[in-house]
């Protein structure tokens, strides 16, 4: 419990530095927004083929198959659940859709995979790779589709994602045995290592450009992330006790599913008008919000340990 504890102070820490760092401006949104980039284009796709020189067991090669297990079905319950609650709110049709994306895909590679590392090293990231290949097929077909009228689903947009080839990559050196050099595998570890710090103080870069009081007045997504951030890992968790499954692919499962919304839906609503302001206040919201529910999900699986 003491690690648990020490890794919750760590993730409110980083997300405070990153506040205070751009509220004072000591960063300007322009280095806050190529901060991001380099993360997701560089140092997360280093860490995650960095996660594959760990020696192959078949404790963990189930442990990633339960992550995989728990993830196929997941989406599909979420779309459905989330699609069928959106007809019954008092939502125009661009919110609804919106909220479908919402409830449904976490910030599983932002700030999951830096979370899952931290709590678990190398061979929760591994898992974590699983569960993001799973995401990203879902996402890049009915989750774009969903925000996009008559978007037809491109498997190049899907494979030329730095992210993607890093989890492809990953998973061929794993389970082929294979090894990166020595000195190339020190480096990229190296690297990578900036992941989890970096996550956290983007978020709290985030956090510092919202307007709070916006986020107070968001019936909409508290519920949102009622589902979001609480329903949805206290599920997988009881799934995973009940059904006996892999506790490493398990817990790596339902910290990945109840983290806040992900921040492609808002980058989709604004490039087509799509209930972005709504997308975007549910989104900060839920990175707020995180910061006790977070803790909250560690505490729950030690309790149901």
């Amino acid at each position: 419990m003491g690690a648990l504890i020490a890794i919750g102070a760590k993730v409110v820490l980083a997300g405070a530095l990153g506040f205070g760092l751009r509220r004072s401006g000591f960063v300007s949104s322009l280095f806050a927004e190529d901060l991001g980039r380099l993360l997701m284009r560089v140092i997360t796709p280093f860490a995650i083929i960095v996660a594959a020189s760990q020696p192959y067991s078949p404790d963990l090669a189930r442990s990633i198959g339960t992550t995989t297990l728990i993830s196929v079905p997941y989406f599909v319950v979420a779309i459905i659940t989330a699609w069928l609650l959106a007809k019954a709110l008092p939502l125009d049709g661009d919110s609804r859709r919106a909220f479908v994306n919402l409830v449904t895909f976490p910030n599983v590679t932002f700030i999951g995979m830096p979370i899952v590392t931290e709590l678990y090293g190398m061979p929760g990231l591994l898992c974590s790779v699983a569960g993001n290949l799973v995401f990203n097929l879902c996402f890049f077909s009915f989750g774009e589709h969903n925000m996009v009228k008559n978007r037809r689903f491109s498997w190049l947009a899907l494979i030329k994602s730095p992210i993607v080839i890093a989890c492809l990559v990953a998973v061929v050196l794993y389970f082929g045995r294979l090894e990166l050099p020595s000195a190339l595998n020190g480096a990229l570890g190296m690297i990578g290592a900036a992941m989890a710090p970096l996550a956290m103080m983007i978020v709290g870069f985030g956090l510092a450009d919202s307007n709070l009081v916006d986020l107070i007045r968001n019936p909409y997504g508290y519920f949102t992330n009622f589902l979001r951030l609480m329903i949805w890992p206290v599920i997988i968790l009881a799934v995973v006790r009940l059904a006996g499954l892999d506790a490493l692919g398990g817990e790596v499962a339902a910290i990945m599913y109840g983290l806040p919304c992900g921040t492609m839906t808002v980058v989709l609503a604004a490039q087509h008008r799509t209930a972005y302001q709504f997308s975007a206040q549910t989104v900060v919201q839920s990175n707020v919000l995180m910061f006790v529910t977070l803790p909250l999900l560690f505490w729950l699986m030690r309790v149901w340990g």
